[in-house]
């Protein structure tokens, strides 16, 4: 092994140890709250969800969207069955690597093609259309480019918030994220460069939702949603959430009073919790009827959940260690 590489290996791997620490700590620390599979979304079409955010306007309703390498097309899914009701095909730029979707108290669907794991990326931007609903369309979207004010990022996360229609950014982090506030005006012409508000967030934020009166943010990582004060962006809680393939999305439902979360992967599932402001332990809404037994308590996964959480934070550690590896490689070649 190259002595470059050897000396950045140690260091790598004692915070590769760190990461799992941590993230076990976390799996055994979050609150349980029970849950519901409600659908599973089972169109071939729909391999890689990255973001998710459920209709104001339509009942029953959701839009979904796949990650990198998949076409530019946003799915229209009933929430009860999973079935794809509709398909919006984006025009307008070419969408690299879509994370997150957000809808505004105005009707404007969002789109973040803010995807970056390597942070390399010169041409993120965000991409608004109108809530399309169902049936089958192809529109052109409005695109703004984004600048971050430190260099490229990965950002997997965006947030609207009702109650002010302040816009924010949730970057992704083996060591944790921050947030970046968008302009209030943003421009279709120069980049837009948000600023950090220079907090601190959990470590792999996926995805985020608001709550419908602004007052929370719940922020997703892969093994618990985080419940944010957006007064000031400090955690007020942690809710674990059932383990899923690769947990990569959130969406707060219309009443305040429950939320979906996803999965990336063939099939996944739409699965409901129950949400309560003060904290208290919450029933899940039910919207249809569900099958006997169906309802689950995450905390009955007890030490199984830590072994899993355990294995997919050792995973994303050796990932970490080789990003690194090939950025140093990269550094050689450039020197």
């Amino acid at each position: 092994m190259n002595p470059r590489h050897r000396r950045l290996l140690i260091p790598g791997l004692l915070l590769a140890l760190l990461v799992v620490v941590l993230v076990a700590s976390l799996a055994d620390r979050a609150d349980a709250v029970e849950s519901q599979t409600v659908s599973s979304m089972d169109d071939p079409r729909i391999t890689e969800s990255s973001g998710l955010v459920v209709s104001a306007s339509h009942a029953d309703l959701a839009y979904t969207i796949n990650d990198s390498g998949n076409d530019p097309i946003v799915f229209a899914v009933r929430i009860s069955t999973g079935e794809v009701v509709g398909t919006t095909t984006v025009a307008g730029g070419a969408l690299v690597d879509t994370e997150a979707l957000a809808l505004d108290t105005d009707g404007v669907l969002w789109i973040a093609d803010t995807g970056d794991n390597l942070e390399q990326r010169d041409d993120v931007a965000l991409y608004t259309i109108d809530e399309p609903g169902e049936g089958d369309h192809s529109v052109t979207a409005t695109r703004y480019p984004l600048s971050y004010p430190d260099g490229p990022r990965d950002v997997e996360a965006l947030a609207i918030d009702p109650a002010t229609g302040s816009r924010y950014l949730l970057t992704k982090g083996f060591l944790g994220g921050t947030v970046l506030r968008l302009p209030e005006r943003l421009s279709t012409s120069s980049p837009n460069v948000p600023v950090d508000l220079d907090v601190e967030l959990p470590l792999m934020v996926t995805d985020a939702t608001v709550t419908p009166d602004g007052a929370f943010a719940l922020v997703r990582t892969y093994i618990a949603v985080h419940v944010v004060d957006l007064s000031d962006w400090t955690v007020d809680r942690s809710i674990a959430v059932r383990m899923q393939p690769q947990g990569e999305t959130i969406a707060m439902e219309p009443s305040g009073e429950s939320f979906l979360v996803g999965s990336e992967g063939q099939g996944s599932e739409l699965v409901r919790m129950g949400f309560d402001p003060s904290g208290a332990q919450s029933a899940v809404p039910t919207a249809t009827p569900s099958p006997a037994g169906d309802l689950v308590a995450d905390e009955a996964a007890g030490s199984e959940r830590t072994w899993w959480v355990v294995g997919a934070a050792g995973l994303l550690a050796l990932a970490l260690v080789v990003v690194l590896l090939a950025r140093r490689r990269d550094a050689d070649v450039r020197v």
